[in-house]
């Protein structure tokens, strides 16, 4: 006990010491533009199974947990709400509330079960923690937050009590923005608890590999303690004595929102979010350092353009090895959830197959594994361009099809298993849904492929397709002129998700006119121009592409 209230007290020493430094930040773009649910619902890929609705009505839900069969642990972000749905039904009294900080990426963030020989039921939790008790102060009054911390509950007749704190880390950025907090929780097989965290609104000290910068904070990485909150084999830390060195289990990780344990070989794979490129699948070993923020994507590739040419530039720890990832998407797409299904309810062609979601698209990917389950291997059981992936990576976004398992689900936040072999999708627009074989559901829903659409457009409107777009080509590459009162239509006939902003990126009024929200595959946006003059437009995903539309 001891042990774990000098782990508290002397990692918040450093980073108040570690917040003193500021380093060049870089920013994403369409981070936190979410995909909207699929006008005609959520479908896979496969006619043998279907999507079927669990409940909806929850606030911005980040991450579920099942406690038994039919009965979940849902966590709302900017609530502070620990929320039971028991049978499909949102019980009316939370089990939990606490107070959070909400701002971006701030909030009540992740949620872990562990079952103790003893019967007794362990809840972990993280989140940021408001400062003055209340919801959103940090928006509200611009007061700093506590910090991020994890929790450990004990779940009783329905109540979460006894609340123990693990870990205390800072939540006070350098770039002022609520970002980065990671958050997602893990019992391992170890039955330790892993807890990813970000760089939290851009911290550069030596674990972001900054040579000359202050020491590890306990942010940017993976971080592993006990149940109760005391160090992990204490007299072999991988990085090194000290904390928060020997809590390290990763580093140089810019910040994830999902990761799992492969069921065969035990090991860590977690997602990552780039910042205008390279968005990543990595194996995570214990002394993983995956050369954020002088590396993001390949090593060999520098698309950070930071000039770096060997992982010996890098910043080393103990045991600590760079490793590049597994796979890469060069255009940023949010990944999120990470989950590898334990079962195979599905088909025994998807048992042990990882899944990932994403937030900007509303897609849920499917990856298959090599023989010794070290990197990612696209095998024949998928369907399209499969040569294009041999990389493992995706150029252009085109190159997404085969990987895309379902869609339309909103915005993905997280995956889980249930006691029923099923694979559940949380999505931020409030909804539980389960993929299920169709034979076997109550409910079962029309699929749509993904290559369908509905190609009929109004007799006044003049179709701008968005499709195949890359470089700095723009959505219109000419000026589109239509009559005052007319309606255009911009159909996204991409893999991803598209905008349409009013101005350019920066400009102090972009958005204003207007904004389409995020356009996901095979949706519209329509807009009705009733005034004359120059109406330029970009994507906030694709920041580079400008468009004009112009009324006379």
């Amino acid at each position: 006990m001891h042990e774990r209230r000098v782990l508290t007290f002397f990692t918040f020493v450093l980073i108040i010491l570690s917040s003193i430094y500021s380093y060049d930040i870089q920013f994403s773009y369409g981070a936190y533009a979410k995909a909207p649910l699929s006008p005609t619902g959520p479908t896979v890929n496969d006619d043998a199974l279907t999507v079927e609705k669990v409940t909806e009505g929850l606030d911005f839900p980040t991450s579920m947990s099942f406690i038994a069969n039919n009965d979940i642990l849902v966590t709302e972000k900017n609530t502070g709400l620990v929320k039971r749905v028991l049978d499909g039904n949102i019980q009316d009294t939370p089990l939990l509330d606490v107070p959070v900080a909400n701002d971006i990426e701030r909030g009540l963030l992740g949620i872990a079960v562990s079952k103790q020989v003893d019967g007794k039921l362990f809840v972990f939790l993280s989140y940021t923690e408001s400062a003055n008790g209340e919801d959103g102060s940090d928006v509200d009054d611009q007061v700093d937050p506590s910090g991020n911390r994890l929790y450990r509950y004990e779940y009783v007749d329905g109540h979460l009590i006894n609340p123990l704190l693990l870990l205390d880390l800072t939540a006070t950025p350098i770039n002022f923005r609520g970002e980065h907090n990671g958050g997602k929780i893990l019992i391992g097989p170890d039955n330790n608890v892993y807890f990813m965290v970000g760089e939290v609104g851009g911290h550069r000290t030596q674990a972001q590999n900054i040579m000359d910068g202050p020491g590890p904070n306990g942010l940017g990485g993976v971080l592993r303690i006990t149940q109760d909150g005391g160090i992990v084999d204490s007299d072999n830390p991988i990085f090194g004595d000290g904390l928060p060195l020997n809590i390290y289990y990763a580093m140089g990780i810019r910040n994830s929102f999902g990761m799992d344990f492969d069921p065969l070989t035990g090991n860590l794979w977690d997602t990552e979010n780039g910042p205008t490129i390279a968005d990543e699948i990595n194996l995570i070993v214990p002394g993983f350092n995956g050369g954020w923020s002088q590396v993001q994507g390949y090593l060999s590739q520098d698309l950070l353009d930071r000039g770096i040419s060997s992982e010996d530039e890098l910043v080393y720890f103990g045991n600590g090895k760079y490793s590049d990832p597994k796979f890469v998407w060069v255009t940023t797409i949010g990944p999120t959830a990470l989950k590898f299904l334990n079962s195979d309810k599905l088909g025994k062609e998807y048992a042990n197959n990882m899944f990932t979601g994403d937030i900007n698209n509303g897609l849920l990917y499917r990856f298959t594994l090599n023989e010794a389950r070290d990197n990612i291997l696209i095998n024949d059981t998928y369907v399209g361009n499969v040569e294009a992936l041999s990389d493992n990576q995706v150029d252009e976004t085109t190159e997404n099809q085969p990987l895309i398992f379902g869609q339309g689900f909103g915005g993905i936040t997280d995956l889980q298993v249930g006691p029923d072999g099923y694979l559940y999708v949380l999505s931020y627009t409030g909804s539980i849904y389960r993929i299920l074989p169709l034979s076997e559901s109550i409910a079962p829903t029309n699929q749509q492929n993904l290559s369908e659409h509905d190609e009929s457009q109004s007799t006044d409107s003049v179709p701008v397709i968005i499709s195949g777009i890359k470089g700095s080509k723009s959505y219109s590459p000419d000026p589109i002129r239509i009559d005052s009162g007319q309606t255009i239509t911009w159909y996204n006939g991409d893999t991803v998700s598209h905008t349409v902003t009013s101005g350019q990126d920066n400009d102090p009024d972009e958005g204003a006119l207007f904004d389409s929200n995020a356009i996901i595959a095979n949706q519209k946006y329509s807009l009705t121009f009733e005034s004359p003059g120059d109406y330029k437009y970009y994507c906030i995903y694709h920041p580079s592409m400008i468009g004009e539309v112009v009324v006379e």
